[in-house]
């Protein structure tokens, strides 16, 4: 039986240690998803202060709302003239991880735990994108070029539908009544076209809509309303809801870039403050999914040792990308050396990481434990890593660190809106 006082309990600790993660990184600059997969290790699998069944039983709704959340947010916060300036290059770096991650992780996860290669492939997916919140936070705490520090947030960006669709398209392989019973291919083609075109449709119309209701009161709840049924209309017609959620919040962010596109008279614009409440609802999902990841976490050596050799090769496998996405790149040896130590996992893995067990594939409690290990070390390796290498670079006779303000030769162009 559920405890309902239980679960209001829980949720409120929750919202409260997260809160506190985000005042200690302030502080500290260490990211508070550790201190949030930690919370839910300590409260569950260590001490058994809570049943999972009553995380779980509300997490499959959740993870549904997070995953469109997560792709609004990202929409919201991208700046669409600079995002099609810089596509190419970003591209390529997210095209290459997550290619990269799936074909090695695939095969480890099928030679050594003993998984179909179906559900390898799927966890290679799953772990296929860097955390966007963790990239810009880790990166911001060194001198790196500007266009060092965008490139590694649009990569973020990009790769988070990227992973959501390929992950839930092989989910929909390995037990059909998970996906839209149509092959992968079919459902990767149906999220770049139908949801691309209900997300932009949808999100001109809403622009109008804003401007009417603007100064009335829960415009951003309505906004909000609307972003739900756009997922549920475009999942149930064979799209992708994640697609349309990104396409609906970068319409909505670059209001403005639309309206001339679209050459409407009518000067269209955000409001502001529906950025601040996005912010709050995408903290409360973040905080969420981090504890529940360490609530259904399985304690168990096996697993660790699984879990730390998938980050190893993930750690690994980033030289080779920044090797290849940065040709005919000229960068400094310190920008060089952070791209390819910044590898942290994040919100993306953590939520899709629960679908497995609310499908009932089997392993479905190694992956999740596997997941959790790895965002735990991939953001300990990251933020530490980028600490050492800042303190031996600037320790180099000679080296004068980059301020961050001049551009060279095949540099990006800054184009990440992040709004704090």
């Amino acid at each position: 039986m559920i405890d309902t006082f239980s679960i209001l309990t829980l949720l409120g600790v929750t919202i409260v240690v997260g809160y506190i993660g985000s005042l200690i990184f302030y502080k500290t600059k260490i990211p508070d998803v550790i201190w949030l997969l930690l919370f839910g290790l300590i409260v569950g699998p260590l001490f058994g202060l809570v049943e999972t069944s009553m995380y779980v039983t509300i997490s499959s709704f959740l993870a549904a709302a997070a995953i469109l959340l997560i792709l609004f947010d990202a929409g919201l916060n991208m700046d669409f003239y600079q995002t099609v300036k810089n596509f190419s290059r970003s591209m390529l770096f997210s095209v290459l991880g997550l290619a990269f991650s799936m074909i090695s992780i695939g095969i480890f996860s099928w030679a050594f735990f003993g998984l179909d290669i179906l559900t390898g492939l799927f966890i290679g997916a799953v772990l296929g994108g860097t955390s966007l919140p963790i990239v810009d936070a880790i990166v911001k705490s060194v001198k790196v070029k500007e266009s060092v520090r965008s490139l590694l947030d649009i990569e973020s960006i990009i790769t988070d539908p990227m992973v959501i669709v390929i992950a839930i398209a092989l989910l929909g392989l390995i037990i059909p009544t998970a996906g839209n019973q149509i092959s992968a291919i079919q459902s990767i083609l149906g999220a770049f076209s139908i949801g691309a075109v209900v997300g932009l449709s949808v999100g001109i119309v809403w622009l109008y809509m804003l401007r009417i209701l603007r100064g009335k009161p829960f415009d951003y709840m309505l906004t909000l309303g609307v972003l739900l049924i756009i997922y549920v209309f475009v999942e149930a017609n064979g799209g992708s809801g994640a697609i349309a959620s990104l396409v609906f919040g970068l319409v909505l962010g670059n209001a403005e870039t639309f309206t001339s596109i679209f050459k409407i008279r009518k000067k269209l614009e955000l409001d502001e403050k529906m950025r601040g409440f996005q912010s709050e609802i995408t903290f409360f999902m973040k905080a969420f999914f981090f504890v529940l990841l360490g609530l259904i976490s399985v304690i168990n050596v096996q697993y660790i040792v699984y879990g730390l050799v998938t980050a190893a090769i993930l750690i690994l496998l980033r030289f080779a990308v920044v090797y290849i996405g940065t040709r005919n790149m000229k960068l400094e040896r310190l920008d060089r050396n952070i791209m390819r130590i910044t590898v942290p996992r994040g919100l993306a893995a953590a939520v899709l990481a629960q679908y497995p067990m609310t499908y009932g594939i089997p392993g479905a409690e190694m992956i999740s434990s596997i997941v959790f290990v790895v965002i735990l070390a991939t953001v300990v390796y990251s933020t530490v890593a980028v600490k050492v290498v800042s303190i031996m670079e600037s320790k180099r006779p000679g080296v004068k660190q980059s301020s961050g303000k001049n551009k060279e030769e095949g540099e990006v162009v800054s184009f990440v809106k992040i709004k704090k």
